[in-house]
């Protein structure tokens, strides 16, 4: 019969090493959490906004928590927040605009003539998010990082100029669904609903005829080659507004020190710095746009005149969806507009 020799030490660990099995250590409770990317990895939605963040979750953290994105992206851009509330991906950021039904309360931060600052209106849609929309669940099933706008939306034609409001009549613009939908309508133009993924196409083929976007967004999708106008929106024609979210089950696993430390990198303070890059990157396009020969104007008070009158209905509108869902929409507006307005932008 046989005996069971006890092992010594060192006979143990190479046992153990033999097996594969690795032996406890601190690392042991290391968190790797998967960001869904939907944009090139050089794009600055990418490279300037999540992925900074993701490194400063980890300082937070002091290496506990990592954040990898994935090489491709699990879905289509609609599909971001779904990819997160199922836990597909761990972590996901989205453009609200397209899926304006599920996010109704959210789109008081795409409404026409907000400001001119992204860092400012990011501030303010956070605090009234906190304020008025928080108990709402329009993100249920997640948990919320933040919330933050990219650059105003100005009009950009291929070959059309655009000095008044009838210039733009039935016209072929490549806009998202929602506001962007309703502003197109309200001034006659004809809508071309498709993700900023697709517009490049769209103007190669001569789908559209221009866009409404961003100047960020003009530069980095590479359609500048094919509009050789911009009209500058005092105030922005219309916004976009972003979401950052988490699953919500990977979320409240987290011990309560990595939620705090992933805490105090987000919210607010993740909102600001993203309007910052954003603010950063529409400086470098039109410096770009300059440079190129792109024909840059700033609408005329005749034509400003005539936009507010056009887009009073967008506003109004928004104001009685939140109603129906029992938010005082009026107020919720007042306090984006004097938050922006008093916001100091970071150098």
């Amino acid at each position: 019969m046989s005996r069971i020799v006890p092992l010594a030490g060192a006979a143990i660990a190479a046992f153990v090493a033999l097996i594969g099995i690795a032996p406890a250590s601190a690392n042991a409770q290391d968190i790797v959490l998967r960001f869904n990317r939907w944009v090139p990895p050089t794009h600055h939605f990418h490279a300037r906004i999540m992925a900074p963040w993701a490194e400063r979750v980890e300082k937070a953290t002091e290496g506990r928590v990592k954040i990898e994105f994935t090489a491709s992206s699990l879905g289509a851009p609609p599909r971001q927040f779904d990819l997160a509330a199922t836990g597909i991906a761990d972590i996901t950021a989205g453009n609200q605009t397209y899926t304006p039904d599920r996010f109704v309360l959210s789109r008081v931060a795409e409404l026409p003539f907000l400001g001119d600052s992204a860092e400012a209106l990011s501030v303010a849609q956070w605090r009234v998010h906190e304020k008025f929309f928080a108990s709402a669940g329009e993100y249920k099933g997640t948990k919320l990082l933040t919330v933050f706008n990219n650059g105003p939306f100005q009009i950009f034609t291929a070959k059309k100029p655009i000095a008044t409001v009838e210039d733009l009549k039935n016209l072929k613009m490549r806009a998202a669904g929602g506001t962007p939908t309703e502003v197109a309508t309200a001034l006659g133009v004809v809508p071309i609903g498709a993700p900023v993924t697709e517009a490049y196409e769209m103007l190669s083929r001569g789908i559209v005829d221009g866009t409404f976007l961003p100047p960020d967004s003009i530069r980095s999708f590479r359609m500048d080659k094919f509009l050789a106008h911009q009209v500058k929106v005092p105030a922005g024609l219309f916004n976009a507004a972003f979401f950052v979210v988490m699953n919500e089950a990977k979320w409240n696993a987290l011990s309560e020190a990595n939620r705090k430390a992933i805490w105090s990198v987000s919210g607010e303070v993740f909102a600001r710095e993203a309007g910052r890059i954003w603010d950063d990157q529409d400086r470098i396009a039109n410096e770009q746009f300059r440079d190129s020969g792109m024909k840059i104007s700033t609408a005329s008070p005749a034509m400003m005149a005539e936009l507010k009158s056009r887009l009073s209905g967008v506003e109004q509108g928004w104001i009685r969806e939140a109603a129906a869902k029992g938010v005082d929409g009026k107020a919720a507006v007042a306090m984006l507009r004097a938050e922006a307005a008093r916001h100091k932008p970071m150098n």
